[in-house]
Parts: C-alpha cells; structure tokens; sequence
C-alpha cells in the first residue's frame, strides 16, 4: 500500500478549530442551563436535573440513529460535510428555543425544557456526528490522527475556556442573569459566533470518493433500522473498539467526578469563593496546554503507551490531591494542574484511537461504518456522563453536602474523597482494560494494506 502523504497544518487546524464552536455550544449549556431552569425558569432542582438525566440517555440513543443516516447520506460535496453547513443553523435555532420561557406550571415547564433540549441534543449531534467522523476521512494514517487529535482538543478547550470566562460577563452586560431576554440574547450571540467554524471544516476538508463509496447509500427508515442491528453486530465484533468504548465509559464517569466537584472544592474546601472563576478556566487552560504534548508523545511511542504513561501521572496527581491537607491556593492549583494535565490525555487519545478502529471494521467485516463508530462512541460517553450525574447526586447527598452553608469536615473529607477516589479508582480500571490494546500504529498500517489487497 502506498504511503499516504501527510496533512498540512493547515488542513488540520481548519478540522479542528470545529471544536471550538461546538465547545462554545457545550460549555455555555453546561454554564447556563441549569442556573437558567432552576433561577428563570422556576423549575424545581429534583426535576431540572431529571431533564439533564434523560436528555443524556435520548442523545446517546439519537446519536447512533444519526451515525446510521450519515454514513448513507450522499450529495456532491461527501458524506458528512453538508451537515455543518446545513444543520447547523438548526442548531443556533434549537439553542435559542431552550432558553425561552413558557407561562406553565411545574409540569409545563419540565415538559417544555425536556423537549427543547431533545431538540437542542439532536440538532447538536446533527452536526457533531459527521464532524467528528470525518477524521477517519481526512486521514487514514494512525500518527496523522493522533496530531488531528491534539489538534482538536486545543480549539476545544480553547472554546471552553473562552466561554467559561466570558459567558457570565456577558449575561451581566445584558442586564444580569434575571431575566430570560439575557439568555435568548447570550443563546443567539453564541450560536451566531460558532457558525463560521463550522463553516470553516467544510471549506478545509474533503472526502476520498472511494471512502464514501465504502458504505451504503439510501436513507430510509428500514435501511437505517438494518444498518442499526448491523452496527450492533459490528461492535461485538471490534475488539479494539470494545475496549475504547469501556475506557471512555469509565473515564467520563469516574474523572468528571473532579470537574463538577471543583467549583464545591474551591468555595468550600479552600474557603475561596472569589477563586471559582479563576480556578476552574485555570483547569481548561493546563488542557488545551498538555493536548499536544500528549499527541507527540502517541506520536513517538503509541497510543496504548501514552494512556498508560497519562494513568502513571494520573495516580501521583490524584494521591497528591487525596492525601496532602491543603487549603493554600497555589498547592491546590498545582494538584488541580497535574490532575488536568493527565486527565486531558484520555481525552485526546480517544479521539486519535477511535478513527483506527474504522479500519479494523473494513478490515474485519467489509464496511467502515465511519459515523456509526462515533455515534456509538457518543452514545457511551452521554450514558456515562448521564450515570455521572446521577451518581454525583446520590454521592453528595449521602456526605451530608448542604448548599450555601458551612460544611462539616466529614463532608469536606466525602468531598475530596469524590474528587480523588472514584477517578483513581477509574485510571486503575482503565490502565487494565488500555493494556490488551494492540491496534498500534504498525498493526493499524498491516490492516490497510490486507484490506487493500
């Protein structure tokens, strides 16, 4: 098989820089969404979070669905890039319509902000699905992926950093967080400003004929049905992916733990309220730093070294964090750095070994399956992500947390030990499952060139 000639940086920054934009869309529901139910809306904490919940599980099962259709969709410019072009408005609209208050009691309310973010999941997955499914197009060179990877979580964070910084300035600029004519505002500028990254993918990319040509054409109801039983099969079939798929369960599970326990640890543990919008950007910018390191270190060695290599700084970070009884700032924001700088490599790996697998279904059964690969893929990370949250509920209920109050210290202990134990627990975990992985690179080029013939 002929080597394939390597990306410019150019073409893989006009990839990745889609993350930016959808990071604007994620991070800004994650940091307006629920304020927004509980303090506008009016609806009640207990049935706010029921929304996340089941959201959570529709997106995970929508998304294999649309896995399905964009692997079938055909048009002149490819597969999956008319997607960012013409779904994406839907999701600006869709974005909006989530922030709108209905006159309605509680059970209006939970009715309407249930189906509104049903809409606002699957136009976003609408446009997230072939995006991301389009990096097993662009490449089929397991180095080149690992860079498109790295690539990708810098505009992610970055995204996520900017919006996370700037969002609650903005709702204030607008009027305060009050009233709901500050969020439709704040929903639309988002969005608005998101569409031209998109936009941007489908000018830098394209799609090799031949690898569209590799699945099946025609959408319809018992095609994408079929091609849903199909996907099944194919998964039970993947080796590779089945250990991705219960690395990324476990990891989104166990390691949001710290992310959405940060700002609690922050304002109570460390007795530093002021520092919550210092210290949690503080966390998105040590991994938009570390991204690339950990795509040149898959690069040099291989994917399956590199997580295990992150699982090593993982334990130390983790331990540190668990064990030393600090409330300086700055040792925190040590912790929390080696904490980020390992937890962002699972991420990035992820995104690089997931491609490969692509080429093992063509190698395995005959079709790539690009979209569906992902969409399963989502699929697992919204269920653990909805588990997560569930859990976390359960978990901080069972400490004894009580809002807006001075904690015990068996509370402030259950906190950290949410923070540190569970992920640890989680990195031991997936240092054992990572281990039987061996589609490295030259695995992954002996694959290609059996399936080329």
């Amino acid at each position: 098989m002929k080597a394939e000639a390597p990306i410019s940086t150019g073409a893989k920054i006009g990839w990745a820089a889609g993350d930016f934009g959808f990071n604007i869309f994620w991070q800004a529901l994650n940091l307006l969404m629920m304020p927004f139910y509980t303090d506008v809306l009016g609806l009640a904490p207990a049935l706010a979070g029921t929304v996340f919940l089941v959201a959570s599980l529709w997106d995970g099962f929508a998304d294999t669905i649309i896995g399905a259709i964009t692997d079938r969709t055909r048009s002149r410019w490819g597969s999956y890039r008319p997607y960012l072009v013409f779904a994406s408005p839907v999701l600006v609209i869709a974005f909006v319509a989530a922030f709108l208050t209905p006159e309605a009691g509680q059970t209006g309310l939970f009715i309407y902000a249930l189906l509104s973010q049903i809409f606002l999941r699957t136009a976003y997955s609408l446009v997230s699905i072939p995006y991301s499914a389009l990096s097993a197009r662009i490449s089929q060179d397991a180095n080149e992926r690992a860079s498109m990877a790295g690539w990708r979580m810098v505009f992610a964070f970055a995204g996520g950093a900017a919006v996370t910084f700037a969002m609650p300035r903005l709702i204030v600029a607008f009027g305060g967080g009050g009233s709901n004519a500050t969020y439709v505002i704040a929903a639309a500028l988002t969005g608005v400003v998101s569409l031209p990254f998109f936009w941007l993918v489908f000018a830098s990319t394209r799609e090799p004929q031949r690898l569209v040509e590799a699945n099946p054409a025609g959408v319809s109801i018992a095609a994408t049905l079929a091609d849903f039983a199909e996907a099944l099969q194919m998964v039970r079939q993947n080796g590779p992916l089945m250990r991705i798929f219960a690395c990324i369960i476990i990891s989104s599970l166990a390691f949001t733990m710290t992310n959405k326990c940060l700002a609690y640890y922050v304002e109570y543990y460390l007795g530093r309220e002021d520092l919550v919008p210092s210290l949690v950007p503080f966390a998105l910018v040590v991994n938009l730093a570390c991204a690339p390191l950990w795509a040149w270190v898959a690069r040099r060695t291989s994917k399956r070294n590199a997580w295990l290599y992150a699982n090593a700084l993982s334990i130390v970070a983790y331990t540190l964090f668990f064990a030393v009884p600090t409330t300086d700032p700055l040792l925190a924001a040590l912790f929390i750095a080696l904490i980020s700088a390992g937890n962002v490599a699972y991420q990035v790996l992820f995104w690089a070994m997931l491609p490969d697998t692509v080429e093992y279904n063509a190698w395995k059964t005959g079709q790539r399956h690009d979209a569906k690969v992902f969409g399963f893929a989502s699929f697992a990370k919204q269920l653990a992500l909805g588990l997560n949250g569930a859990l976390l509920g359960v978990l901080l209920g069972a400490i004894g947390y009580v809002p807006n109050t001075v904690q015990s210290e068996a509370t402030l202990w259950g906190l950290k030990a949410i923070m540190a134990i569970i992920p640890l627990t989680g990195v031991i975990l997936s240092a054992g499952l990572i281990w039987g992985y061996r589609l490295d690179q030259a695995e992954h080029r002996r694959l290609m060139r059996e399936t080329a013939g």
